[in-house]
Parts: structure tokens; sequence; C-alpha cells
């Protein structure tokens, strides 16, 4: 199955007008919206209940005024305001008994009411009791109110400081749904103008991102085509984009890399060919001479085996070199390397002596061993029989030191700046030329070098390698 693929520009557009959702979404669903209309229904019972209580009280206030009959004067009243505000009004005395009522429920007894007997006692009374639900057509843009509950709230009617009744106000609050529809026309403009704002700022950043990835991809596929022109990764840095300047930066940087991998395959490949092909050579003509003269002597048969088996012998060194060179381009796991029980440890084999000690580092033990292994190696078969080779652990600075140093003859100064090339040695009979190369290979592999001085009496070969912290 096929999975779906979109542009930056409809994922872009799709995660802002979720955002632009989420408000919403946690308003309703979270109840925020029908808790605040519910305490706006309450507050405004209150302040009614209020009013009517200050109006009894100073009725009651006048000589001769008595509760009970004050009620039957103040029914209609309680009724006209029922038609404008749509609040019921019910006016109960100090026993709870309802003495006039916007809805003619004279009589009634609610003492037991929570809200009630609260006012009784001097406070301000308030709950919430579930009504039916309005079923059918209901016309959310009028007054009527058609929430699951109906809120009540009772007020004190105080009296030189006694409780002689309450105001008992109630009504159903809005609901969320009602109040969407009646914010309808200045709210849906204003979603109108937010929506096409958002999808604005959609289609204008999902452009800037989208074209800086267009041209990132462009600038691959021309690399992958075998193009060595970075001029477009490199002005892709500089994107508006950070993220699309740090991939055309790790990509451009990745180009180098395979670049300069390109350049060192052909001219190693070049290298072997020229390595291998003289020794091929040889076995070949060798191997013709052996044949065409069946009669050649055993003597001059024996020297002409002896080259073949010179010839050969130098091909498997060559092989296991190249085998050396390969093993160390291998990013291998970095582990905390003692250098100075690993010189100790190589030195012994080779029989030289160490000096001084150094600090550890990150890398690879094997490799390392392999470094000083061909250093050591190359100081006693180029220093001379009466050489001395010695190997001295230094601390320089942030890096650890490795000096191999021999008294020997010395380096020609004509063939330092090659002594480090591949398959450059002045023993051909004995050596590949491969042993400091891979010298080399490792220690800039390890974030170091290597550095040579010679002169005659004195050749010091340098490793320095950054210190573990």
């Amino acid at each position: 199955m096929t999975r779906r693929r979109l542009s930056l520009r409809a994922w872009l557009l799709l995660s802002y007008l979720v955002v632009f959702s989420l408000p919403w979404i946690a308003i309703i669903g979270s109840g925020a919206l029908e808790h605040d209309l519910r305490a706006q229904t309450r507050e405004n019972l209150t302040a009614q209940g209020h009013l009517w209580a200050l109006r009894i009280s100073a009725e009651l206030a006048r000589p001769g005024a008595v509760l009970p009959m004050l009620a039957d004067a103040l029914e209609p009243d309680l009724a006209a305001s029922r038609d404008r505000t749509l609040c019921a009004v019910q006016l109960v005395d100090a026993t709870g008994a309802v003495l006039a009522s916007s809805s003619g429920n004279r009589g009634q007894i609610l003492a037991d009411d929570p809200e009630v007997a609260a006012a009784l006692e001097g406070g301000i009374g308030a709950t919430a009791r579930d009504r039916p639900r309005v079923r059918g057509n209901v016309d959310y843009t009028g007054p009527s109110r058609f929430a699951p509950i109906r809120l009540f709230v009772a007020v004190p009617i105080v009296v030189d400081a006694t409780v002689v009744g309450a105001v008992v106000m109630s009504r159903t609050p809005r609901e969320d749904v009602q109040a969407f529809v009646q914010m309808g026309p200045r709210l849906g403009v204003a979603l109108l103008v937010v929506v096409a704002f958002t999808f604005a700022m959609a289609m204008t950043s999902g452009h800037f991102g989208s074209r800086s990835l267009a041209q990132l991809a462009d600038a691959a596929r021309r690399i992958a085509g075998g193009s060595r022109d970075r001029t477009a990764l490199l002005r892709l840095e500089h994107s508006r984009v950070a993220e699309v300047g740090a991939l055309a930066g790790a990509v451009a940087a990745m180009h180098g890399q395979l670049q300069a991998r390109l350049d060192y395959i052909d001219e190693f490949a070049g290298n072997v060919a020229h390595e291998f092909r003289t020794p091929i050579a040889t076995l070949r003509g060798t191997f013709e001479l052996l044949q065409d003269d069946p009669e050649m002597s055993t003597e001059q048969r024996e020297r002409f085996m002896a080259n073949a088996q010179a010839e050969l012998s130098r091909l498997e060194s060559l092989v296991s070199g190249l085998l050396a060179l390969a093993r160390a381009e291998r990013t291998e796991a970095s582990q905390p390397v003692d250098l100075a029980a690993l010189a100790e440890r190589t030195a012994h084999r080779h029989g030289v002596r160490v000096e001084g000690s150094c600090r550890s580092v990150l890398g690879s033990a094997r490799q390392l061993e392999s470094v000083l292994d061909n250093l050591i190696d190359n100081a006693t078969r180029h220093a001379g029989p009466d050489a001395e080779v010695t190997v001295r652990l230094a601390d320089v600075g942030q890096c650890a030191a490795i000096e191999v140093i021999d008294d020997g003859t010395g380096i020609a100064p004509a063939d330092l700046p090659r002594v480090f090339d591949r398959f450059f040695t002045t023993d051909r009979k004995h050596g590949t030329g491969l042993g400091l190369a891979l010298v080399r290979l490792v220690a800039r592999a390890h974030g170091g070098d290597v550095q040579v001085h010679s002169v005659p009496g004195r050749t010091v070969f340098t490793v320095t390698l950054p210190a573990a912290p």
C-alpha cells in the first residue's frame, strides 16, 4: 500500500489549521465557556435578587408594613419582571413559604431547598438543578435558553439586622452553542480573517521552505549525476530557513568528502596498477623464459625461480599493506587507550626501550599499535645495523606525543617530503612504501598527525594525538 505524500505547504497549512482550532477545542472541550456562561447567569441573578431585596427592605421599613401584604402588592411587578428579564422571582417568608411568585405557585414551602436555607441564615444561596433538555427545532438566536440545568439564587431580606424572608431568582443559562450562534456575525468575520491570515502564512512559509528544499534537491541530483559544482549548495547555506542552511552545509561537506574519496580512489587505483605492473611483468617474463627454454641450466633456472619467488613475496606484502590501509580507513569505536602501556608492550616486542610517559587518548588500540609497529620497523630497517632506536613519550599541550628516534644515517633531504606517500620507498627489495602512509592515515583518523625531522645521526618521527578528556 502506497502512503499518500503531501507537500511541505500542505503540511504547514494542516498544522496551522490544527493549531488554530486547538484553542476552540480547548474552550468547548474543557467546559470553560459553559462554566463562564453559568457564572454570568449566576451573577446576574444575584444582582437582580439584591435589587428586589433592597426594595422590599425599604418598603418594610415604613410604619405598619408587613411582608404578606407587601407580597400581594408586588406580585404583578414580579410577573412583569419575568416577562422582561426571563428570570423567575419568588418571595418567601422566614419559614420558607412562598408569599408571591412570578409564576403563581404561592403557598409552596421551599425551606428545604439549599439555596433558600442559606439565604434565611443570612448568606447568599446558589444551586443548579437538572431540567429536561428541549427537543426538536430550537431557535438559538432568541432570548430563550436551552441548557439542561436551571440556576437558583436566593438573597436574604434583612430588616433591622433580622432576616425576615428571601428573594429567590432562577433562570436557565445559555449553553455554548447558543453563545456561538448569537456571536455569529461578528465572530464569523473574525474567523474568516484569521483563517485567511493562517492560509497566507502557511503558503508564504511553505513557499520559502519548499523553494529552498527544491533547490537543495536539484543540487543533490546534479551532484549524484557527477557534477563537481558546489556553488548552489554553498549559496543555500545562507538560506533564510536555518534547517535548510544546515542541511545544505552538511550535503556540501558530504560532497567534498565524497569527491576527495573519489580522487583518492582514482589516485590509489593508479598507484596500485603501477606497483603491481612490475612484479606481474617480471613473473610473466620469467615463466615465458622457463617455458621457451626447456634446456636451461639448473643454476639459471633456480636464479629465475628465486626472482619469481621474490616478486611473489613483494606482491604478498603489497596486498597485506593495502589490506591494512583499507582497515585503517574504517571508523572503529573510540575507547580510552593507555599509550604508555601500549608503547611498553610494542617496544618490548621489537627489543627497543621506552622513555617518559604521556596521557591516554581515545581511539583504537589495534590501529595505534600498528602505528608504533610500522615506525619501529621502519627505523630498525633503514637506520642501519648498529643504530639505536628509542621510543619517547611526552605530553605537549593538550596532546600526547609519541616519538620514535634513531641515530642512523638519516633520510635524504630530497626524500623527506615523500616519505608518507603511498608506495614510496628507498628499499624496494624489502619495503612496499605503505607503512608510513598507514601511520599518517591512522594518526589523522584519530584527530592527530605525524611529522618527521631527520639529519645525519638523528631521525625523529613524531605522532601527536589529542589527549583524552
